[in-house]
């Protein structure tokens, strides 16, 4: 079992591999693809492999660029073959009750400039000039298999706890629920409110194309410019931990797909930009009381390393010997010190290892050799390549 870690720039795109079984995770933005993603598929290709599971966490530029490029080139599947595409788009909620009712200009009045991101953000390719280019409606129009082991509804744990892929792989579902997905349809039906646009919400793929488009531009909350400590500043990591908790509250990333794939002993945690509170309710459900705190092999840490999803109480219920950081650290000044104390600062017997898809200096301050062994850590970083973590697995 083998996960590859793309540097997707401040975004995710993640492949695991189990024997013939590959499950792509977002496809982080253009160049991602382009650079990493598309060479590798191709290999797998002349292996006479296929994508498994193709699953698009949630509707966000840094998670889905590369994937709407792969898809738009993968026609007839002329790069590699896609079994199954896990995504959740207006399709899927279209049928929950938001109670939100109003006239206005008809949708079809909407002028889209929706943009395909380069991983270097100099190149904005205009995707939605043509309607039916977005995602959804490129998934629609190539017939994809979609949402298929969930009955074509929504991909949530109020449908599905956990889906069975083959007799030693499963994957069980933490994100979203159907709070969450109803978050994030009010939200669409109150920017449409604030664009005088009607409610009707017949479905089409220019609908489709809305969407996505008007989902694509929620932004976080203006985030301050972190303050640089050095690494020969004098300073105490603990006193991060004083930073209050203020949960993400974005309908976006509160409609993340998060998971754990399970191959025979081995556990994975992939937690999207999910919200917390979604994640240990969750967790609740597929686990005893006394099995808590978690021990997987590996956790892919929530928005980036962001303080706002990942908090102390999350932290109660999960560990692990390897966090996995997607990001280069611009854009949104991630992953935050607060997240990294919270991680490390909890006594523990083994070495957590912290795994970095890019040289940051951001984080600068933990390469502390004094911390690393007080606190029981180890810091590992890429140099902007993929970077593979192996995991062996009782027969």
């Amino acid at each position: 079992m083998t996960l590859t870690i793309y540097p997707a720039n401040n975004g995710d795109s993640f492949l695991v591999e189990i024997k013939d079984t590959i499950i792509l995770i977002d496809g982080g933005y253009v160049d991602t693809y382009k650079n990493h993603v598309k060479p590798k598929l191709f290999e797998l290709a002349k292996e006479n492999k296929k994508i498994s599971h193709l699953i698009v966490t949630h509707i966000d530029n840094d998670h889905i660029s590369g994937i709407i490029k792969f898809i738009e080139e993968n026609e007839k599947n002329s790069i590699i073959e896609i079994t199954n595409i896990w995504h959740n788009s207006f399709r899927h909620i279209n049928c929950i009750d938001d109670n939100l009712i109003f006239k206005g200009k008809p949708l079809s009045r909407l002028v889209i400039n929706y943009t395909l991101k380069e991983e270097n953000n100099t190149v904005e390719k205009n995707i939605s000039a043509v309607q039916g280019s977005t995602l959804a409606s490129l998934i629609h129009k190539y017939q994809h298999s979609w949402n298929s082991e969930f009955n074509e509804n929504a991909i949530s744990t109020d449908n599905e706890l956990e889906i069975k892929i083959s007799e030693d792989i499963h994957i069980k579902i933490l994100s979203p629920n159907n709070d969450k997905l109803k978050d994030l349809k009010k939200y669409w039906k109150k920017e449409l409110f604030k664009k005088g646009f009607s409610s009707d919400s017949d479905l089409s793929d220019f609908n489709e194309d809305a969407f996505e488009y008007i989902l694509s531009l929620e932004k976080e909350r203006r985030r301050l410019q972190k303050k640089k400590v050095s690494s020969s500043t004098l300073f105490n990591i603990e006193e991060f931990l004083n930073e209050p908790f203020v949960e993400d509250d974005t309908a976006t990333n509160g409609s993340s797909i998060s998971f754990i794939i399970v191959f025979k002993n081995t556990q994975l945690l992939f937690l999207a930009d999910s919200h917390p509170t979604v994640i240990i309710n969750s967790l609740k459900k597929h686990y005893k009381q006394e099995e808590f705190p978690l021990q997987f092999d590996l956790i892919k840490v929530s928005h980036h390393g962001s303080k706002n999803n990942t908090s102390v109480e999350l932290l109660n219920y999960i560990d692990s010997d390897k966090f996995v950081f997607s990001t280069n650290g611009l854009t949104h000044n991630h992953p935050d010190n607060e997240t990294i104390a919270r991680i490390v600062c909890r006594k523990t017997k083994f070495i957590r290892n912290l795994y970095f898809n890019y040289n940051l200096d951001s984080i600068e301050c933990f390469k502390n050799k004094s911390f690393e062994t007080k606190f029981n850590y180890k810091i590992i970083e890429s140099s902007n390549l993929p970077l593979k973590i192996d995991f062996k697995s009782d027969e």
